[in-house]
């Protein structure tokens, strides 16, 4: 099973990294299944991940970050020899200085090459147990070339009498397990193996790689061969996988490059998977091939690599950078949207004003009389003038001087003429009501005949009316004023609806009341209004009574504008 503590710090994850132990595996694995080797995140690249697996047969590992799976991009693959550790001990007795030369060159070049293929640990030892471990790629080529160049060699003094080796003496300490996690190690021995015969046999069984012995057969004393086979013998009693060839031999030729060649019975892949997604917080990673135990990681902020950590800052910054950009975004949005809702309920506001409705002319020229009149009901103000033509004079201009009167000559007193109020549409008094007498012209007092018409004064409007002016375009009050019974629009004071700064306005320009018992809204011009009145783009003619529709704009001389529609209770 997969021994992982969960969040390990920064400091660790270096320290495992360097040491490639992330993780330790159950031994009991079949050879010929998949195994995850090791899980390594890149403390230099976020995201990154290096994973070791053996005999996967091209596998890509199976990726979990936070339950979910993660389709991650494989960058590199390759063999490595990366979990295959090796063990050179050189024998430097019983060979000549020749021999020995190649061997040395071999233990430089086997040296770079296991270190050129992903090796992490190669140790080579001398016959006399002094030799060196190197684990840097950068340093090994130069360390192993630095020891082997202190050899020499310890040829037989004659045929008869050999030179004992040491070899048997160090072995068992050479070639103790390497510490490199799910190592396969595999070791190389150059040694004529003529050992002493009182020499104790090493123990070599703690080693779990094959051992093969490169020996040579020339020019040797007879008594080192028969030594030889009797040390082989006890060896193969503690380590069974040895294998024993004569490098001088031609015919072993191919079989001795093979053994120099390393490990054929596994095949170590290393690769590099990047896309891990991280953003900072919590990750639980897991790693996986089939046939294999899972790896588990676990990583927050503080254990995360620190590339990883600064990465996911980065993108969080970015990303509340979007954020606000995106919010201010949208209120800008919504700010416009408002602006476009409100140009657009003002524009359909403006088309209910500019909404349509046909002046019809209701009537003949008004009675200047009635006019007067109508005007002296609304405003009791109406003084009493001499001629009717100048009491009904509303337009804007210079009052002419008032010529002193004439003393009358005494006549006998004409009874008075007491004005009714006119009573509603279909009471008694309203169809019994004849043909009025019509003013006298040269009445000097203001005459009060009219023309009876239903024309609603006397009740309330079924449905207000809401009036706004403007004088040039502005409205000159924020408020809009309500009527449900009849008013007068113009420039004197005594107006309901009074018209300032504007002397194109007549001082009684228009009447507006209810009709016909409150179901509809007139509007009355000045029989003198000279000046323009327009309703709905149409122009209206002086002392014409027409039909107000729902909606209309007034307008009133140069300047003057009157809004008005039915309003809501």
């Amino acid at each position: 099973m997969i021994t992982q503590v969960p969040g390990p710090t920064r400091a660790g994850l270096r320290a495992l990294a360097a040491a490639a132990a992330v993780f330790v595996f159950s031994m009991g694995a079949s050879a010929s299944a998949a195994q995850l080797l090791e899980v390594i995140p890149s403390d230099d690249v976020a995201g990154t991940i290096r994973v070791g697996v053996r005999d996967g047969a091209d596998q890509t590992p199976k990726v979990v970050a936070n339950g979910k799976d993660v389709d991650l991009q494989v960058a590199d693959r390759k063999t490595s020899l990366r979990w295959q550790p090796l063990v050179m001990m050189v024998d430097t007795a019983n060979v000549s200085a020749g021999q020995l030369d190649k061997i040395k060159q071999n233990v430089v070049g086997i040296t770079k090459r296991e270190f050129a293929g992903g090796s992490q640990y190669v140790k080579v030892v001398g016959d006399d147990g002094n030799g060196d471990q190197m684990n840097n790629p950068e340093t090994a080529e130069s360390r192993a070339q630095a020891l082997v160049d202190g050899w020499t060699a310890r040829p037989a003094p004659n045929p008869k009498k050999p030179n004992w080796s040491n070899v048997g003496a160090f072995l068992g300490g050479a070639f103790a397990a390497p510490s490199v996690s799910r190592a396969r190690p595999w070791g190389l021995v150059f040694s004529s193996l003529c050992v002493s015969p009182d020499l104790n046999v090493p123990d070599l069984s703690g080693f779990p790689g094959p051992i093969r012995f490169l020996t040579w057969n020339n020019d040797l004393p007879k008594g080192c061969l028969e030594q030889r086979e009797a040390f082989l013998a006890k060896v193969r009693e503690t380590k069974k996988d040895i294998e024993v060839l004569d490098i001088a031999d031609p015919a072993q030729a191919e079989a001795v490059k093979k053994a120099r060649a390393g490990r054929s019975d596994i095949t170590d892949e290393s690769m590099i998977l990047s896309g891990v997604p991280y953003d900072g917080g919590a990750l639980l990673l897991s790693v996986s091939v089939e046939g294999s135990e899972p790896w588990k990681g676990g990583y927050t902020d503080e254990s995360a690599p620190s590339e990883w950590s600064r990465q996911a800052t980065i993108a969080s910054q970015a990303k509340s950078r979007k954020m606000m950009i995106g919010g201010f975004g949208l209120l800008v949005i919504l700010v416009l949207l408002g602006a476009v809702v409100r140009a657009r309920t003002s524009a359909a506001e403006v088309g209910k004003w500019e909404a349509v409705g046909e002046a019809e002319d209701l009537s003949a020229t008004m009675d200047p009389d009635a006019w007067n009149a109508t005007i002296f009901q609304l405003t009791g103000a109406m003084p009493v003038l001499a001629e009717v033509r100048e009491a009904a004079q509303l337009g804007p201009g210079k009052e002419k001087k008032k010529k002193k009167a004439k003393p009358a000559p005494k006549a006998k007193a004409e009874p008075k003429v007491e004005v009714a109020p006119v009573p509603p549409e279909g009471s008694e008094s309203t169809q019994n009501v004849g043909p009025q007498t019509p003013a006298t012209p040269g009445n000097t007092g203001m005459t009060v005949a009219m023309p009876v018409l239903d024309d609603g004064t006397g009740y309330d409007a079924d449905t207000p009316f809401e009036i706004g002016v403007l004088l040039r375009g502005k409205p000159v009050a924020r408020k809009t004023k309500k009527f449900r019974k009849v008013f007068s629009i113009g420039r004197a004071t005594d107006n309901r609806v009074v018209i300032q700064k504007d002397d194109t306005v007549h001082r009684y320009h228009v009447v507006v009341r209810p009709a016909l018992q409150g179901k509809e809204w007139w509007l009355e011009v000045s029989p003198t209004a000279t000046n323009r009145t327009n309703l709905n783009g149409k122009d209206l003619r002086a002392g014409g009574r027409y039909r107000l529709p729902a909606r209309f704009r007034l307008q009133l001389g140069e300047a003057t504008e009157v809004r008005g529609r039915a309003a809501t209770d």
